[in-house]
């Protein structure tokens, strides 16, 4: 190799671009992540506003099978169950 190769090499070696780049792989990881959420959070809903429906519509048909309270602790007991499966749903990756 001459001289002018060597020299040549430096300087284009000079400007080379890192063999990560930081900043883009953060910004595609973002994407990513943002996207997850947005699927996450349109699961949770779409499968959480129809069941929220359906139980509003048979709740007075149903309070006539089960004593007066026992309809507030099935509520009760059905939304925290709902909400730990949607907890469960955000933190679970797709």
């Amino acid at each position: 190799m001459t001289d002018a190769d060597a020299r040549l090499k430096a300087f284009l070696a000079e400007d080379a671009p890192g063999a990560t780049d930081p900043r883009f792989r953060l910004a595609v990881l973002e994407r990513i992540e943002k996207r997850q959420a947005a699927r996450k959070l349109a699961l949770v809903i779409g499968l959480g506003v129809p069941a929220t429906v359906l139980a509003a519509i048979l709740s007075p048909q149903l309070s006539h099978l089960a004593p007066p309270g026992a309809m507030l602790l099935v509520g009760a007991a059905l939304g925290g169950a709902a909400s730990l499966w949607a907890l469960m749903q955000m933190r679970r990756p797709i």
